[in-house]
């Protein structure tokens, strides 16, 4: 499963890539293991120029193929708190790192 994080400042992301063993997201589509590295401070997000002359680096999937997506948001993917999309995307959005990938039932 690929969970892509474009919320530069969390410990557990790795070249746009989710590291955490486990992840939830919240009723109100908010990734809850979101933890702030405060040594990550300006990041430039570089994902958005994927056509770009010098495009992002993003590593390997690998380690979230066997992660696990626990929801608790209203969303089409949800299954009795189980996620159950082929992978999914948390943005940063209003400074809240959210999951793009959300569809409301």
């Amino acid at each position: 499963m690929d969970i892509i994080c474009r919320e530069r400042s969390c410990v557990y992301n790795k070249g746009f890539s989710c590291t955490s063993k486990q992840i939830l997201i919240g009723d109100k589509i908010n990734c809850t293991y979101y933890k702030k590295n405060d040594n990550l401070k300006n990041i430039p997000d570089t994902s958005r120029h994927i056509f770009g002359e010098n495009p992002p680096k993003y590593h390997s999937h690998r380690e979230s193929k066997k992660g696990c997506i626990h929801c608790s948001a209203d969303c089409l993917f949800r299954n009795e708190q189980t996620c159950e999309a082929n992978g999914i995307t948390i943005n940063c959005i209003k400074n809240m790192p959210l999951c793009a990938t959300y569809f409301k039932k």
